[in-house]
């Protein structure tokens, strides 16, 4: 793992280097995967585990203040934290030809500028099969969201890749650039697409009367006094002339139909995606749903894990860095196959250096 930190770009000048910024990385990471949620924190874990982190790294000059960690780490070039996070995660990514890309946006609600601004708002790229996140990009509000998806793409390999996105990013936009660059996409709408949502609930109404035994997918899901079935369909997308040239990447119409049940309450809502891609319903259910899971396998472990909603820091570029650092932290604990709960994997790296070693350099290693 220390390898891939040797990425990380320190833009401080010479005379202010006194700590080396891999050391200081690697304390962040230590710290944050044994329970530090703060830069005062990181600093009293180094304090009292200084001999631990000296067997890995030469920590010359000690540990460096809380506010000194905080200035250390504005002057760390993000990009290349994000690079050196891209690089480790391409090792771990599982090449199953099942996988997709779910990009999903998330407020981090004590983060601002100022006490008076906006919170800040960060965008991931997470892979949904092996359930890291291996990109991210951060801006002042959620107003910003389509803008840093927008340049998250770039950043990213698309080719062969099957990306998964919310309704708010059906857009044009972001289509083209995905299939220019060799890659598909699943795309929800919603109302802020009046026209292609209204074309695609006709189209799929007259479909299912059409082909009523269509073939489809099936899931079931049972679990916190619910019970869902959902129903995946797909069809070849059939648009009007003039929305075809709008659209003229889109193959695929995909229909999922839940059947909920919550007590003696039943519900049944469809929701409608389009695809650049074709596949098989099954294979659109699945990528659907592992986008959906998102919430659960990284917002959810963030806010009850890390208390990320909770942390209040009024340093932009600070709190974009730790929360960089959380999602690496989380991604290490993830891969360690202690077969336990994640939050007994945090509390077992807190309370052993032996079991914190195996999480950041992998069971058995030491590099």
């Amino acid at each position: 793992m220390l390898k891939h930190l040797d990425k990380i770009t320190d833009c401080r000048s010479h005379i202010n280097q006194e700590h080396d910024v891999i050391d200081i990385c690697f304390l962040v990471l230590s710290a944050v995967i044994s329970g530090a949620q703060s830069w005062a924190d990181c600093h009293e874990f180094g304090t009292l585990k200084l001999e631990w982190l000296r067997q890995h790294r030469p920590f010359a000059n000690g540990i460096p203040s809380q506010q000194s960690i905080g200035r250390i780490f504005r002057g760390v070039s993000k990009q290349s934290l994000l690079d050196a996070l891209m690089s480790w995660v391409n090792e771990h990514r599982i090449n199953t030809g099942q996988s997709s890309i779910a990009i999903d946006g998330k407020v981090l609600k004590g983060a601002k500028a100022s006490a008076s601004s906006s919170a800040l708002h960060m965008v991931t790229a997470y892979d949904t099969e092996s359930g890291l996140v291996f990109n991210a990009k951060s801006g002042a509000s959620k107003k910003s969201e389509l803008k840093l998806v927008q340049e998250l793409l770039t950043c990213l390999d698309l080719k062969s890749e099957l990306l998964t996105f919310d309704a708010l990013h059906c857009q044009t936009q972001t289509l083209d650039y995905i299939v220019k660059e060799g890659g598909d996409c699943i795309l929800q709408v919603k109302g802020n697409q009046p026209k292609l949502y209204e074309s695609v609930q006709v189209q799929f109404a007259d479909y299912i009367e059409k082909y009523p035994d269509a073939e489809c997918y099936t899931q079931d899901d049972n679990g916190h006094g619910r019970v869902e079935k959902r129903i995946t369909f797909q069809c070849p997308l059939n648009l009007p002339d003039e929305m075809k040239m709008k659209w003229p990447q889109l193959k695929t119409l995909i229909a999922v139909e839940r059947h909920r049940k919550v007590g003696n309450k039943t519900s049944i809502d469809t929701h409608f995606y389009v695809s650049s891609a074709v596949m098989t319903s099954k294979a659109f259910g699945c990528a659907i749903r592992a986008h959906w899971q998102t919430e659960n396998n990284q917002h959810w472990l963030l806010d009850t894990l890390f208390q990320e909603d909770k942390q209040k820091m009024y340093d932009e570029d600070g709190a974009s860095i730790l929360a960089i650092l959380r999602r690496w932290a989380l991604n290490l604990v993830k891969l360690h196959p202690a077969k336990t709960s994640q939050n007994q994997k945090f509390n077992r790296a807190c309370w052993s250096d032996d079991f914190r070693e195996e999480i950041i350099f992998g069971t058995g290693q030491k590099v």
